[in-house]
Parts: structure tokens; sequence; C-alpha cells
């Protein structure tokens, strides 16, 4: 058996990993069906929807949905499925037999889902119309939003044993993301936001197709936003090795 700390240092492991894994997705149709969902749905909403009735507010609609969508379903397939999948086929014990570490493994697929949210994510703003001008700040936000999400998928691909598993465990992050779609009907609902994972986000994107990002109102969903970011991260670490492994 490979010793874990000379897999670690061997160069190239790491990149191979989010080589891998990227593949995996953009060879599974059903995963990559789930990460075009968002552009797709986006597009067919605009196209019939939106545009009959010409309404001022599309692109600001367009582009919060968007970010929603990839935030959420991206990594809520991109990582549990993978995950899931590679321990019921054994490949993730063959991984570890091998030298490669939990570690490595569970940063790699986070790298991988990060990158598809980001790729989803410029699609959705194409879909969108949105000035162009409004790219490079919506990118940086919907990255930032996804890793909350992303953290929690990583957890939850890691205690899934099975596709069974995997499937119980996507619905929640799906659900989870997508939750300030509901919030956004009242102005008290619209308040409380950045007490979701992805909600800081939103109110975000909010601002940024009202033209009001940089306005005061938007420190409190940036500093929320954060908050979710570090603890997520916090709980992933602290969560992940307690996790039991295949024998």
């Amino acid at each position: 058996m490979v010793n874990e700390k000379q897999a670690a240092s061997r160069p190239g492991i790491f990149g191979t990993l989010v080589r891998k894994f990227f593949m995996d997705v953009a060879k599974s149709p059903g995963l990559l069906a789930c990460c075009i969902f968002p552009a797709l749905f986006l597009l067919v909403f605009r196209l019939v929807v939106i545009e009959p009735v010409a309404h001022e507010d599309a692109p600001l609609f367009l582009l919060a949905t968007g970010m929603l969508f990839s935030t959420a379903m991206v990594p809520g397939t991109t990582t549990v499925y993978p995950m899931a999948e590679a321990r019921e086929k054994r490949t993730l014990r063959t991984l570890e037999l091998a030298g490669v570490g939990r570690a490595p493994m569970v940063a790699a697929h986070g790298v991988v889902s990060t990158l598809w949210t980001a790729l989803m994510g410029a699609a959705c703003f194409l879909v969108s119309g949105a000035a162009f001008n409004c790219l490079l700040p919506f990118m940086l936000i919907t990255v930032a939003t996804s890793i909350p999400l992303t953290a929690l998928s990583l957890v939850l691909g890691l205690a899934s044993r099975n596709q069974m598993a995997a499937s119980f465990f996507s619905l929640p992050i799906i659900i989870t993301g997508i939750a300030p779609l509901f919030f956004t009907y009242a102005e008290a609902t619209f308040q409380a936001l950045p007490l979701l994972p992805t909600g800081g986000g939103f109110a975000l994107v909010y601002a940024l197709a009202e033209g009001t990002l940089l306005a005061p109102g938007s420190i409190l969903p940036a500093v929320a936003q954060l908050i979710w970011i570090v603890a997520s991260l916090v709980a992933l670490v602290v969560a992940a090795p307690r996790i039991p492994g295949d024998e």
C-alpha cells in the first residue's frame, strides 16, 4: 500500500483528481442535465413568459433566479451523486488503498463543483440579457454564494453510501438553495434573507440588478454571506474526518 504522505506529495495528483471528477460529470447525461437545467429554464421562461409582455424587471428576476438555481442544483448533484457512486462501486476505497487521502478527494470534488457552478452561472447570465459590466460581480457573488451549499454537499456526499441515499440528501440542498425565492413576496421576509445560506448572495444580486450593489444596504447581506461561508467551511473541516469510511 502506498503511504498517504508519499501520495500527497506526488505532483499532479490533485489536478488529476479534479480533471477526472470534472469529466465524470461531463460524461454523465443525468448530471449534465441537472447542470444545464438552470440556463435552459431561464431561456424558456424568458422566451415564453417574459418577452411577450416585455417586463422591465426581467433582467433582475432572471439574474437572481439564475444565481439561485446554479448555486442550488449544481453542488447538490455534481458533488453528492459522484461521491455516493464512488463509495457504492468501491472506487473510493480503491483510491484510499492507493494512498490518495480523503482530504484531496474532498477538495477536488469541491473545486469541480465550484467550476461547474461558475460555468452554469455564466450561462444563466448570458441568458438573462443583463449588461456585461455586471458579469464580473455576478460571477463573484455566484461563486461565493455556492460555497456553503458546496460544503454541505461534500459532507452529505461522504455520508451517502449509495445512490438512493444521495437522492435523499440532494433534495434538501436544492430546496435550501432556492428558498430565497419564497422570501420576496413581503418586505418583512425580504429583510430576513441574510438568515439563509444563499440569502445574502440573492440580496446582492438583487442590488446588482438595481444598480445599488455599492450602497450601504448591501453591507448586511455581504457580511451575512461571509459568515455563512466561514461557518460552512469550519463545519466541513470538523465533520468530514468524523464520517466513517469504508472498511
